[in-house]
Formats: C-alpha cells, structure tokens, sequence
C-alpha cells in the first residue's frame, strides 16, 4: 500500500520544497551549462583569440640584415624537419620577432660537469611597449646532426638562461645548454620555440660542428 504524499501547507515547507526542486533542476543540467565549466572555458577561448589577434601571428620574424629568411619553399630544407613557416639563421644573427629581438651566438662545449654538453649564449632585447616572459628551460631544443631533438640541461654553464619576464625596453641573457653525444659532427639547429606564441613560426639557429 503507497504512502500518502505530505501535504505542504506550511509556508515553510513550500519554500523548503520550491529550494529543493531549484536544486535538483541545476543538477541537472548538462556539464557545459554549470559555471564551473563555462568561466575557465571562457577564460581559455578568450586567451587563444587574444594570441590569435593580438599575438603576432601576421607578422613574421625576420633575420638582421634580411628583409626576411623562411624556410625554403622549393628545394631541400635548411635542415631536417624544417618547415616552410620556420624563420631560419645562423649562428650569431639576430632575429627580431614582432618587436623582440633575439640573438644566439655559435654552440660551444660546456664545462666539465655532467659529461659532454654544449652550450649557446642567447640575449633579448625587448623592443614592446609591454612586458616579455622568457624561459630557458622550455623555449629552447637543439636538434642534433642525427635529428634528434634534446630538451635543455642544468648543466654545462654557470650562467644558464633563467626564467622570467622582460620590462619594456630591457634585456636579458645567458646561456642554453644541452647533453651532446661526444664526438657527433655535423649540422646543429638551435630551436626558439615558445610555448604561449600562438604561431607555427619557429626560428633555427645552424650551427656547423
């Protein structure tokens, strides 16, 4: 036998039963409905347009003394894995990219701690109206002679690139190090790649070992 239904004659208990149901249809609703979804979704879609638009991407980065030096559009590639959006220089050049410019000088061996390393000093000088975040440990790979690409180390260098951010106007160095295989000749590509530069252009340092 089925219980009888409470009867809401209370006013009280109305309002109680009126939040109860309120709760239950916000339950209810699909993931991408509740707040908790659509801020941080917000906040990402709004983070991706403002790199898109605001970002840089229109502009390419150019080489020191070139009015600009992309990766080949015919012909082999200026290395292995080289693309038609990278910005291609050598050792020493600077390259300016939407306002930043960006100097490596040629690889070196290391010093002694930690085995074979090499080593490249690399400077900024931010020419924006804006502050530049940096990062030597995440920016930067060096692809080898055999086309490997090696993340950095923290070895190699008393003077290792930091991270941090450039004041409009200012400048930084240090220097990039990563683990070498002793004795490996031939063609080395310094790698600038950020992780928040919303653009396929990446800018290749060669190196001759």
């Amino acid at each position: 036998m089925s219980q009888p239904q409470p009867q809401y004659t209370d006013p009280r208990d109305a309002k109680a039963r009126a939040k109860a149901e309120k709760a239950y249809q916000k339950a209810q609703r699909p993931w991408f409905k509740k707040k908790r979804f659509i801020i941080p979704l917000a906040l990402v879609l709004l983070f991706i347009i403002i790199g898109v638009s605001g970002g840089g991407g229109d502009t390419k980065p150019t080489v020191s003394g070139n009015s600009a030096a992309p990766g080949p559009a015919s012909g082999p590639p200026a290395f292995p894995g080289a693309t038609k959006d990278d910005v291609v220089a050598q050792a020493g050049q600077s390259v300016d990219a939407e306002a930043l410019s960006v100097t490596t000088g040629p690889l070196k061996p290391g010093d002694a701690t930690g085995g074979a390393t090499l080593c490249a000093p690399v400077s900024y000088k931010n020419g924006k109206d804006e502050p530049v975040n940096f990062n030597g440990g995440f920016d930067w790979k060096l692809q080898d002679p055999n086309g490997a690409a090696i993340m950095t180390t923290l070895l190699g260098s008393d003077n290792l690139l930091s991270a941090g951010e450039i004041a409009p106007g200012g400048q930084t160095s240090g220097d990039v190090c990563f683990q070498a295989k002793s004795g490996l000749k031939g063609q080395y590509v310094l790698l600038y790649d950020p992780s928040f530069r919303f653009t396929s252009d990446r800018i290749a340092w060669l190196n001759q070992r």
